[in-house]
C-alpha cells in the first residue's frame, strides 16, 4: 500500500509568548542601562537574563503546535518531538464533535481519560472520542472545516474493504 497522503496540515507558532519575554528583556536592558531603582540590576544579572531569555525563546518557537491528518492518522505535536501529543489511527476515532468552549468541556478534558491541546484561543474546540473512551480536544480556528475533513478520511477508511 502506498504511503499516506497529506491532506490537512497546520503549523501555529506561538509568537505572543516570544514577543512578551523579548519586550521584558528590553525592559530589562533598559533598568540597567539607566539603574533604576534602588538596587539597580548588575551585569551579570543582565548576562543571566540574557541566557535565560534566549533559551526561553528557543523553546517556545521550538514549541509549536502541529496539526496533521492524513489517511491513517490524525496527529498532534507539540514542540520537536511528540513527547506531548496524540497519533490516533483513524479507525479508532468513535466521534468527532465541535463544540464550544464552556465549563463542561474544559472540565472533560481534565479527567482521567480527557485531553486538552489549546492550538488557538478561540470559542470552539473540537472534541475526538475514541473507542477506548478517550477525549481529545483541540481548540482551534476553523473547527468545523477539520471536523469535517476527519469525518471524511473516517468515511473512506471504513468504507476499503479488508483484503484476506
Amino acid at each position: 500500500m502506498k504511503n499516506s497522503k497529506l491532506t490537512y496540515k497546520r503549523v501555529k507558532i506561538q509568537w505572543w509568548i516570544i514577543l512578551f519575554l523579548w519586550g521584558f528583556y528590553v525592559w530589562t536592558i533598559f533598568a540597567y542601562i539607566h539603574q533604576w531603582g534602588n538596587n539597580p540590576i548588575p551585569k551579570i544579572g543582565l548576562i543571566i537574563f540574557a541566557v535565560m531569555w534566549i533559551g526561553a525563546s528557543i523553546l517556545v518557537f521550538a514549541g509549536r503546535f502541529t496539526l496533521t491528518i492524513d489517511d491513517k492518522f490524525l496527529v498532534v505535536k507539540f514542540g520537536l518531538t511528540s513527547g506531548w501529543g496524540i497519533k490516533v489511527h483513524i479507525t479508532q476515532i468513535k466521534e468527532v464533535s465541535v463544540e464550544k468552549v464552556s465549563f463542561r468541556t474544559f472540565m472533560k478534558a481534565f479527567s482521567p481519560k480527557g485531553r486538552l491541546y489549546p492550538f488557538d484561543f478561540t470559542g470552539q474546540t473540537i472534541i475526538i472520542q475514541t473507542k477506548s473512551d478517550n477525549f481529545y480536544q483541540i481548540a482551534i480556528k476553523k473547527a468545523e472545516k477539520i471536523k469535517e475533513e476527519i469525518e471524511k478520511r473516517m468515511l473512506i477508511t471504513n468504507n476499503i474493504p479488508s483484503i484476506a
